[in-house]
């Protein structure tokens, strides 16, 4: 018998729900959860599914991007990991033998994986993840850049900020359109419609790509780009996460500055 079960949409709201217990440590699987609710289009194109142990949600959770020959997988417990353990010991469900990705996993999430499966080979990049919680206070008298104005990213302007990504691929142009489409971009234009900074919500409902062009920096662009979007993000009453890698402390500086709380390290996790 297959030990994880599918959880219907219709449940998704009752399962991050689960996730308030055990605040902040839980955030990441309730932000996730939030975000595929709140944009069922988004969840829908790519293929985003949710398993529980036996199907029941209070055994947490594995959640699945299948993005056509590459596994993005996130496994959450609600309290402990025993259920998860013990249904990823025998699953049939994901696809561990392919190119898989464990994002944002727990140190908990990654001893799990070594018994139970024996990979002791993965290949791991450690971040920091930051947070801040929608009942946090706005920023406040933002003023626009004198001769510059904000929009969604462009059709024609996909390709470039695309390629500016550190972890650009195959997939990812897919991604920026998506989230341009769900208005989950923000970027600051020069008046002749150049982009000078961005920064985007990505599909788990993290802060991602928050970028300047070269020619452009030590203006405050990025900042105040940054802001902007968790200023509208604290107006859709979203939690905000972060991620920075470990040794980007001017990244992680910000995020203090902006009063983001540090809740720990998370790894994104390589099977190969």
């Amino acid at each position: 018998m297959e030990p994880l079960v599918e959880v219907p949409r219709s449940r998704w709201l009752e399962l991050r729900d689960l996730y308030k217990i055990n605040w902040p440590k839980n955030s990441i699987a309730y932000i996730i959860l939030d975000t595929q609710i709140s944009y069922p289009d988004l969840s829908e194109k790519f293929n985003f599914k949710v398993y529980c142990p036996y199907g029941d949600i209070h055994n947490g959770m594995v959640a699945i991007f299948d993005k056509t020959n590459f596994y993005d997988i996130m496994i959450h417990p609600v309290d402990n990991i025993n259920k998860l353990e013990e249904a990823l010991a025998t699953t049939k469900v994901v696809n561990f033998t392919g190119f898989s990705m464990i994002s944002s996993a727990s140190l908990e999430v990654e001893e799990c994986l070594k018994r139970v499966k024996n990979f002791n080979n993965m290949k791991g990049e450690k971040a920091i993840t930051h947070l801040l919680n929608r009942d946090s206070p706005k920023f406040e008298n933002l003023s626009i850049p004198p001769n510059t104005y904000i929009g969604q990213i462009k059709p024609e302007h996909i390709k470039f900020i695309d390629e500016k990504w550190t972890y650009h691929g195959k997939h990812t142009y897919k991604m920026f359109e998506a989230l341009t489409e769900h208005e989950l971009t923000y970027v600051l234009y020069s008046k002749e419609d150049q982009p000078l900074a961005w920064v985007t919500v990505n599909i788990v409902g993290a802060l991602n790509h928050l970028y300047c062009i070269e020619s452009q920096r030590r203006k405050g662009y990025a900042e105040f780009i940054l802001k902007y979007a968790i200023n509208d993000q604290l107006r859709k009453g979203k939690d905000t996460l972060a991620y920075t890698i470990e040794n980007n402390f001017k990244a992680q500086n910000l995020f203090d500055k902006l009063k983001f709380q540090r809740i720990g390290c998370h790894k994104w996790l390589i099977i190969f």
